[in-house]
């Protein structure tokens, strides 16, 4: 099969044919679903984990994510956790300080344990693997407010996850190895739980020159595409001969095809991200939308107040790229509010995007210059025509209230009918708001930034 644009082959994994893919919408849902694999475990269950409340209560499981990993691994199976460790305390990641292990020791879990660190940087991947078939990868954390359900009655943000059954689901387990066993905290200081002994090395994987024939679960071609920045772990990878590298110098086969997926589009392009902050990326956007395509994208009406702390220098570059696309035509940049007249924002915190109907591309992965250089991230590739569209119109439907929609005008004709409807203090059909793109990185002169001091506190 000639896919297009061709899988990128600086890659550790290949795009292997047969999956089965399944996409999540929102916490509650996606939550339920893990939940639901992750009891039925048979022999393993490896996660890697982001930010994290180790006592948030699981959606299908009717016990916290800790009492949940503790059952599975009671039952005999490999239950493996890698941290992120964070060099600021209190930002959100599980450190396993030492008032933490005695906890965690008083519990007598079965779990196996290891912290891994980027120097100013995040783990970011949040990846599930269980029995070596199954693979859950998004950019859902295990925290309070990723607890959200399509009707967004409560705080909760918006987000997606996405569910891999077949032979792609062990290139995510590969990479769990990957990070596993040279996780620099438990290497450098011999952190991990309950012991180094007891939470040992795991075997390598052999690297596939080839993509490798498996049973047919599915219709899916499936790539996953990492950042791993460099310095950070060694070994040769790379799925094709002519294309091996040294991962001791990196991967960046995320931001790769995010850019070979823009610049291939013909017709449309569909995003929701977090941030939408890369210089580069956003003039791919822009060269899209010029050659004919629509492109909607939806982000978070508030920006994080964390980005205070992003370097002057880097946030000029962002506004600069924004300000070239503030009177594109075929480029519409939205927000999700609820419909109510006061119209509060949904924090949209998923890291989606779809080109032309054809291809999905879903991860942890922001359009931010760390998710493509010193944040590690995981994505997964899908091209699957009937995925793809079918997931494009689900979340359409949720965001505009199952309005008849065609594309990007009539975005905007139900935006400028909510804006009315508000005007008039009547709540809004739909929950989208268009947003200018020049002004949208500007912050109010009494805002402040939560993390601000974080650096003096770690």
């Amino acid at each position: 099969m000639n896919l297009q644009p061709p899988p990128v082959r600086r890659a550790s994994s290949p795009a292997r044919a047969g999956n089965d893919v399944r996409i999540l919408v929102d916490g509650v849902e996606a939550f339920t679903r893990i939940s639901t694999i992750v009891l039925a475990a048979r022999s393993r269950v490896w996660i890697t984990v982001s930010f994290v409340d180790l006592h948030v209560h699981i959606p299908g499981a009717a016990m916290t994510f800790l009492e949940l990993v503790d059952s599975v691994a009671a039952r005999g199976i490999d239950v493996r956790l890698l941290f992120w460790w964070s060099e600021f305390p209190g930002i959100g990641s599980f450190r396993g300080d030492d008032h933490e292990i005695k906890e965690l020791a008083a519990r007598d879990t079965n779990v196996r344990m290891r912290w891994d660190h980027i120097r100013h940087g995040c783990h970011h991947q949040k990846t599930w693997v269980v029995d070596g078939t199954h693979a859950f990868v998004g950019g859902i954390n295990i925290t309070e407010e990723a607890l959200s359900e399509p009707s967004h009655t409560g705080p909760g943000f918006h987000d997606v996850f996405c569910e891999v059954e077949g032979s792609a689901a062990a290139d995510v387990a590969a990479n769990f190895i990957d990070r596993w066993n040279q996780a620099s905290i438990t290497r450098e200081r011999g952190l991990a739980f309950p012991s180094i002994d007891h939470a040992g090395d795991l075997d390598e994987p052999v690297a596939p020159d080839a993509p490798t024939p498996a049973a047919h679960l599915g219709d899916a071609r499936v790539q996953i595409v990492r950042t791993i920045p460099g310095g950070l772990y060694t070994g040769t990878r790379g799925w094709h001969a002519e294309h091996r590298f040294d991962l001791g110098d990196g991967e960046t086969s995320v931001c790769e095809t995010t850019h070979a997926w823009i610049e291939s589009a013909e017709r449309s392009i569909y995003i929701e991200n977090q941030f939408l902050m890369d210089p580069a990326t956003i003039r791919c956007l822009r060269d899209a939308a010029e050659r004919g395509g629509e492109v909607i994208a939806v982000v978070p009406g508030e920006p994080d107040p964390n980005l205070l702390l992003y370097p002057k220098e880097d946030m000029e570059r962002t506004r600069t790229a924004l300000t070239g696309i503030s009177d594109a035509e075929n480029l519409g940049l939205f927000a999700l509010t609820h419909t109510d007249t006061t119209a509060q924002p949904i924090y949209v915190h998923s890291k989606l995007m779809i080109v032309d109907d054809r291809r999905l591309m879903l991860g942890s992965a922001n359009i931010w210059p760390p998710s493509f250089t010193t944040d590690s991230e995981l994505d997964v590739c899908v091209w699957d025509s009937a995925i793809a569209k079918s997931t494009r119109a689900r979340l359409w439907r949720e965001h505009l209230s199952d309005a008849e929609v065609a594309g990007l005008s009539d975005w905007r004709r139900l935006e400028a009918e909510a804006r009315r409807a508000r005007s008039a203090g009547d709540p809004a059909k739909v929950r989208i708001l268009e947003l200018n793109a020049e002004r949208y990185y500007e912050f109010s002169d009494d805002s402040a930034a939560p993390w601000h001091g974080v650096e003096e506190r770690g």
